[in-house]
């Protein structure tokens, strides 16, 4: 994906375990913004587990991309595509069960 006048430094942003409370994934550097481009949340459990995420915080109307979706016994879901989060911004998720694992790619100082 080629996106017009983006710079910064590519890295993994997330890898961690999504808990059944809010879950800090990320936060944007104080200094600039980031540049979500690819999430992978994988099921490592024998059980379907629902997965909500979040920018900002957790709350009605702040859900991104999955909102309690289920994510399939032992199978991965993607998010491929482009958020920003502005200085200091904060991507959460919360999923019904434990067994997922997320991991973030991106971009800081956009």
């Amino acid at each position: 994906m080629i996106v017009a006048n983006v710079k910064g430094t590519p890295k993994r942003l997330c890898q961690k375990a999504v808990g059944t409370t809010s879950t800090l994934l990320y936060t944007a550097p104080a200094d600039g913004k980031a540049a979500i481009i690819d999430m992978r949340f994988i099921n490592t459990t024998g059980a379907t587990i629902g997965l909500s995420l979040y920018i900002g915080s957790v709350a009605s109307g702040n859900e991104f991309a999955f909102s309690s979706s289920d994510v399939v016994k032992n199978s991965p879901v993607s998010f491929s595509g482009f958020q920003i989060l502005d200085a200091n911004e904060s991507l959460y998720a919360v999923a019904t069960n434990t067994g997922i694992s997320a991991t973030i790619s991106g971009l800081e100082r956009v």
